[in-house]
C-alpha cells in the first residue's frame, strides 16, 4: 500500500495562549466578547477533531499495510462491525 503523504496525517499541537498584559485597557461589548470566546473554543475543538482524524487515518493505514503484508490484523487493529 502506498504511504499517505505526511501532510495528510500530521498532528499539530499549538502553544498555549500566554499573552502578557500591555496595561492598555479597551472596552468591548459583553456580547461581542462572548461570541469571540465561543468562536475561539469552536476553532480549538475543530483543530483537535482534525488531529484525531489524522491519527485515526494513520492507524488505519498502518493496519491495512500489516494485513496486506502478513494476512492478519495485528493486535490493536479493530475489525469493522459486520
Amino acid at each position: 500500500m502506498p504511504a499517505l503523504p505526511e501532510e495528510l496525517v500530521k498532528t499539530e499541537r499549538l502553544a498555549p495562549i500566554a499573552g502578557k498584559p500591555s496595561g492598555e485597557l479597551v472596552s468591548i461589548d459583553k456580547g461581542v466578547l462572548a461570541e469571540i470566546a465561543e468562536r475561539l473554543a469552536q476553532a480549538a475543538g475543530a483543530i483537535e477533531r482534525g488531529n484525531n482524524r489524522a491519527g485515526g487515518v494513520r492507524k488505519l493505514w498502518t493496519c491495512v499495510d500489516a494485513i496486506t503484508r502478513i494476512g492478519v490484523a495485528p493486535a490493536g487493529c479493530e475489525t469493522a462491525p459486520r
